[in-house]
């Protein structure tokens, strides 16, 4: 049975899809969590540095209640923000052992990334303008796939489709993951650009008719 709060057009992606718990209440991440594993879908969390600007993200709080409730492999951990926020909050991440852990390009250093590996993660790239998909990316440090970003980190709107053209690069490279924007519509576009799994939020959790927002 597919889930009350889940939009219907993810059955056509088996395998393809993860549902950002970000674009949900607080309350309701935990539940939210557990209806995405239940459906076969992975579970983003997005974990920003609010004093540096950006939105308020999943707490560590929460994505540890998270963990309880899902298969680690399931789970992947974005981090935004800045060198100084990723090293406070990666070894409280790393304690809940998510499958997938993404840090910005400018924080993927060799340190990060063998923590990251020896807490049995996979380490992957988050990329904005870093790359312009022209020639062969030049990575800090050897990364297991690249996130590439639809749209500008922490912010919300409609993908740029410029920005599926970069993921169609990386994808020449190595495994991709795009976020940001993606719906019913640009997510065709994803697959034909090779990526191996595209990162949902409102799109795909929006609040069921009659539902109180």
């Amino acid at each position: 049975m597919i889930p009350r709060r889940l939009a219907r057009w993810h059955t056509r992606y088996p395998g393809r899809l993860a549902g950002s718990v970000y674009a949900v209440p607080p309350g309701e991440r935990r539940q939210s969590a557990r209806e995405l594993a239940d459906a076969g879908l992975d579970v983003h969390v997005d974990m920003m540095a609010a004093d540096e600007g950006y939105p308020v993200g999943v707490s560590v709080e929460e994505l540890r209640d998270i963990a309880e409730s899902v298969p680690r492999v399931r789970v992947g951990v974005q981090l935004i923000g800045s060198e100084a926020f990723v090293d406070a909050v990666l070894p409280a991440v790393l304690a809940t052992r998510p499958g997938k852990v993404f840090l910005p390009w400018h924080t993927f250093t060799g340190r990060r990334i063998r923590a990251v590996r020896a807490a049995d993660c996979s380490a992957w790239i988050a990329l904005w303008t870093e790359w312009d998909g022209v020639g062969v990316p030049r990575w800090p440090t050897s990364p297991d796939g690249a996130l590439v970003m639809l749209l500008e980190p922490g912010t919300a709107g409609t993908c740029l489709p410029d920005r599926i053209a970069i993921a169609a690069a990386c994808a020449a490279e190595l495994p991709v993951i795009v976020d940001g924007g993606v719906t019913e519509e640009v997510a065709p576009l994803c697959v034909t650009a090779g990526v191996e799994s595209m990162v949902v939020g409102r799109a795909l959790l929006a609040p069921a008719k009659g539902s109180v927002k």
